[in-house]
């Protein structure tokens, strides 16, 4: 069987429905094991959610960091500040472009990133294709182009190309959730070559991040 890696299969971004428990489980499995590789090649830990409240600016900024670098940054109204709490939401577009604005969108696109882009595309949208003009469309061009023998490294296209403006090109948006992280992360972890590189992991790690804080913010809600 060849190491090479595979051309995005629709396959990817049609994960098995499957219960919130059992979402949850085949999340942390594909987190475990990535944090089990991280730790091999010494290049990051775990990912951690941090919330910062910023009253006087009425925003709350929220930072994902593994092993010492942000992952993903994203701000959001701070309830209370004239603003519904149900706002207080990441959704998957807003994901996708904090993965475009951290050090991940340096990084050439490749199948693994096209992948995790296009599950959080059809995630976002519902829909059973790839968006025409739209960012999952996007990424996979940008994929086959950068895999051009003769293409030098500056003339490559960059995550950051791609998915600078997601949240308005999307057709249809939604609040990230723990389903949509394990969708992206389960795409990105198939397409990822043999010998690693991170494919994939920055907009795997955004939806994470963005899936975690929209938790946190149900767990006030009810608890308030």
């Amino acid at each position: 069987m060849s190491d090479q890696p595979q051309p995005v299969r629709t396959g990817d971004v049609y994960p098995p429905s499957a219960a919130a428990h059992d979402a949850r489980r085949q999340r942390d499995e594909v987190l475990t094991h990535d944090d089990q590789q991280q730790k091999q090649d010494g290049r990051r830990g775990e990912l951690r959610v941090t919330e910062t409240d910023e009253p006087h600016a009425g925003r709350r900024v929220v930072t994902a960091t593994a092993g010492g670098q942000v992952m993903a940054q994203f701000t959001v109204p701070v309830p209370g500040a004239g603003v519904e709490e149900a706002t207080d939401a990441v959704t998957i577009g807003e994901a996708l472009q904090a993965a475009a604005q951290t050090s991940a969108g340096e990084r050439p696109v490749d199948l693994a990133d096209a992948a995790a882009v296009q599950a959080a595309e059809t995630r976002a949208t519902g829909l059973g294709g790839v968006v025409p003009g739209g960012v999952a469309a996007a990424a996979q061009q940008a994929a086959e182009t950068n895999m051009r023998p003769d293409l030098a490294e500056e003339e490559k296209v960059r995550l950051r190309d791609v998915l600078g403006s997601a949240a308005a090109v999307l057709p249809a948006n939604k609040v990230a959730t723990r389903e949509d992280a394990v969708a992206v992360a389960t795409a990105a972890k198939r397409n990822a070559p043999a010998g690693g590189g991170g494919g994939g992991k920055g907009v795997a790690d955004a939806v994470a991040a963005a899936a975690e804080m929209n938790e946190r913010r149900m767990t006030r809600t009810r608890q308030a």
